[in-house]
């Protein structure tokens, strides 16, 4: 078990799924790894960003978490959610077994509660571990995270290299969306998330929607002061559709009281035997090497600002998704 150098303790959040469909999608556009005859790209995709992550930020803690296919309360709230999604291809779902064959390999903790989806999870155990003197991490691609943005809460949007990733703390979100990270949720009931299919006030795009709650902070100042908002029309258009966007903010809203055990003083390790004996098996042999020099690494490291690479990447490199 690694030595924790460092007050206070980096918690890495991974969205599995983000990551799984980011894994999948980008190494399919260029050449796919296959093992016997099945393609594998997702795996090593995955795997790439999970060494990528844990050498860059050094995590003290590192969980994953993963949505179930059970249907969760968003969805008993409205049946359209999501409903538009079409189905992942056939080779998607049966890569599935290995990405968590991977992680077992990492001795990783992995959460899933149906009823629940990833995000909840995520928000849950951000909430647990400021309280517990954790700086956190949330890396997924899926912008809803803004809303649990702080001063100890980052999100780094899965987006080409990890040490080149767009970080989002309270000034860049407030940078891209002109609000506070606590004012997310009431901005996205207001627009509504074509991506979760459920609208929010016709007409209303999202600069109407930034100046609303510049003006009046949260949507429940807005009903309060319903007759100070201007013009005529704008009023008229939110209170014909009060229901539905009340509706948007319990749809959009991050849970963050799962009922979840968890084991706090699970630290992060390398289980070099395992993971070692997963590479072998899946015949990454490149990413092999780089989790052997990562454990060698790791240690000196702990306390250091990791460098960006230069140069042109190799063959390897660009297959990985971060390199």
């Amino acid at each position: 078990m690694l030595e924790n150098k460092s007050s206070p303790k980096t918690l890495i959040l991974l969205d599995g799924n983000a990551l799984m469909h980011r894994a999948y999608h980008g190494l399919n556009k260029h050449f796919v790894p296959v093992l016997d005859g099945e393609p594998v790209g997702m795996v090593y995709g995955f795997a790439s960003t999970l060494l990528n992550a844990i050498n860059y930020f050094q995590p003290d803690l590192l969980v994953v978490t993963f949505d179930t296919k059970e249907k969760t309360f968003r969805h008993e709230m409205d049946h359209e959610y999501k409903a538009h999604r079409v189905a992942a291809p056939d080779d998607f779902y049966a890569q599935i077994p290995r990405v968590f064959a991977l992680l077992e390999s990492f001795e990783l903790p992995v959460l899933k509660a149906p009823g629940f989806e990833s995000d909840d999870l995520i928000g849950t155990l951000t909430l647990q571990a400021v309280d517990r003197n954790f700086d956190v991490k949330i890396l997924s691609g899926d912008l809803d995270f803004t809303q649990l943005v702080s001063d100890r809460v980052k999100l780094v949007k899965l987006n080409g290299k990890i040490e080149a990733a767009p970080v989002y703390g309270p000034e860049e979100v407030e940078s891209r969306y002109g609000l506070k990270p606590e004012q997310m949720v009431d901005f996205k009931a207001i627009v509504g998330d074509s991506s979760d299919n459920y609208a929010g006030v016709p007409g209303i795009g999202p600069k109407t929607a930034e100046k609303l709650l510049q003006q009046f902070g949260t949507l429940q100042n807005v009903w309060q002061q319903i007759e100070s908002v201007e013009p005529a029309s704008l009023q008229k258009k939110l209170l014909q559709h009060k229901d539905q966007v009340e509706h948007c903010q319990s749809l959009a809203g991050i849970h963050t009281d799962v009922p979840v055990e968890f084991d706090w003083e699970a630290a992060f390790h390398f289980a070099e035997e395992k993971t070692d004996a997963f590479f072998e098996k899946m015949k990454f042999h490149s990413l092999r090497n780089r989790y052997q020099k990562l454990i060698k690494k790791y240690d000196q490291k702990k306390n250091s600002v990791p460098k960006k690479s230069s140069g042109k990447p190799s063959p390897e490199e660009q297959m990985s998704l971060f390199g």
